[in-house]
């Protein structure tokens, strides 16, 4: 939920987003090493990350461990009580999104859509917490934080025309249809987490392209 009602302090929003950069070393690894090897370590990661979250909320060592280390820039809703609903936090999202686009969608569009979550994502949620003027009636993201996120996605994905790609080559149009789309699907309040769907619609749809 990239630029809502801050509930985590705004330099652990930093933090929080940081890591989002961070973690385009997976659209990177598509691109550098194809789908088939990037399957055999997205599936893996994806699937530690979710064992590793599901521990956290029934084990209580786990509990007490991950909370001590991470507590302080995950979001009230991402910690649910011990033994209560299972409630996935954004890194389990994310993996999880990584694998789903290398499985879905040739290389250039999986890391397209990718870096374009991590960036647009994370400049939502700092432009939006500390510009957001213009609050939609649906929900509590800004205008400032979409126009953050369609405008740093396009930059981050419009270099990938460049790359010597097999047909058919990706577009500047594909690309920015893509981050549009990403941009809208990320601001609306849908029940699916936003690092799901927004690489996978941004990916649909340039795919479709």
């Amino acid at each position: 939920m990239s630029d809502s009602i801050p509930v985590i302090p705004y330099r652990a929003e930093l933090l929080r987003k940081a890591i989002h950069l961070g973690a385009l070393v997976l659209p990177i690894g598509i691109l550098v090493l194809g789908r088939t090897t990037a399957l055999w370590l997205l599936v893996p990661l994806a699937v530690f990350a979710l064992s590793l979250d599901v521990a956290r909320q029934r084990l209580p060592s786990a509990h007490r461990v991950i909370a001590r280390l991470f507590a302080p820039i995950m979001r009230p809703e991402e910690q649910p009580p011990l033994g209560g609903p299972l409630i996935l936090n954004g890194a389990v999202w994310m993996c999880l999104s990584a694998a789903l686009c290398a499985a879905l969608f040739r290389e250039p569009i999986a890391a397209a859509a990718l870096a374009m979550l991590m960036v647009g994502d994370g400049a939502a949620a700092v432009i939006g917490r500390r510009y957001g003027r213009h609050r939609y009636p649906f929900s509590s993201k800004s205008l400032e934080g979409s126009l953050a996120f369609f405008l740093t996605a396009a930059l981050i994905a419009l270099p990938l025309v460049l790359l010597p790609l097999p047909h058919p080559p990706l577009t500047p149009l594909q690309l920015s249809v893509g981050a549009l789309v990403a941009t809208i699907v990320e601001a609306l309040p849908l029940p699916v987490n936003d690092n799901l769907r927004a690489p996978l619609f941004a990916g649909l749809v340039m795919t479709l392209l």
